[in-house]
């Protein structure tokens, strides 16, 4: 490893003009069921995926690799929650028994929400200096770094935490899953603002992959910033 933190991938599926969701926040499922598999083959390669808040209170995911045969070992899940409102009731906090759940929040969180996610990992972040996310990303790296030996990390979220680790200069690798669908532009997009004013300030992406899953299709891209 030449970076003092893990090596990330963010995943993003998209429909063809680079929409998440429909202008209702329609979202399920934009890509087909091959691509879904082949998301779950993903999180199975790496050490741990990390979602935010968002994602979690809008779709419930378990995000788990839920492959047959199984795994040997399931990723850890990591969840940016700045406020602790993670649900008890949550598909990630019902399934700790099958995969290891970290929980980085801020500091307003009460004895009462701590004694009722006893069964998870729970970190204090310290405030984000920039963007929306609210929380260090880099203390968070640190976290799972020192902690939990985490070498690879797939973010699976919505456009505010993955334009976060974009405009942070974080992210590896890009997995853009492409659905033959048009949203229009009144759909929701992959990225809030990466503060690109001129084409000399664009991403630089090097593809390093591309492949089919039923009718959807899979970019791989390095990322290097001019």
């Amino acid at each position: 490893m030449t970076k003092d933190r893990p090596i990330i991938t963010l995943k993003v599926a998209t429909s063809l003009d680079s929409r998440i969701a429909t202008v209702t926040g329609a979202s399920q499922w934009i890509t087909g069921p091959e691509s879904r598999a082949e998301v779950h083959r993903m999180r199975a390669a790496h050490d741990a995926v990390l979602t935010g808040i968002g994602t979690v209170l809008a779709d419930d995911p378990e995000l788990t690799a839920r492959l047959e045969p199984p795994p040997a070992r399931q990723p850890w899940r990591v969840v940016l929650d700045r406020d602790g409102r993670l649900p008890t009731t949550s598909k990630l906090v019902q399934t700790t028994d099958r995969a290891g759940l970290i929980w980085c929040t801020g500091g307003h969180v009460s004895p009462q929400r701590l004694a009722e996610l006893s069964e998870v990992q729970h970190h204090l972040v310290g405030p984000s200096q920039a963007g929306t996310v609210g929380l260090d990303l880099n203390e968070v790296l640190s976290i799972l770094t020192d902690t939990y030996k985490i070498k690879t990390l797939m973010v699976e979220s919505g456009p505010v935490l993955a334009t976060a680790f974009m405009r942070a200069g974080l992210v590896d690798h890009l997995a853009w899953f492409r659905a033959p669908l048009l949203l229009g532009g009144d759909g929701r997009p992959v990225f809030d603002s990466l503060n690109v004013q001129d084409l000399s300030q664009a991403w630089v992406l090097e593809q390093s992959d591309h492949k089919q899953f039923g009718r959807d299709f899979l970019d791989c891209f390095d990322l290097s910033p001019t």
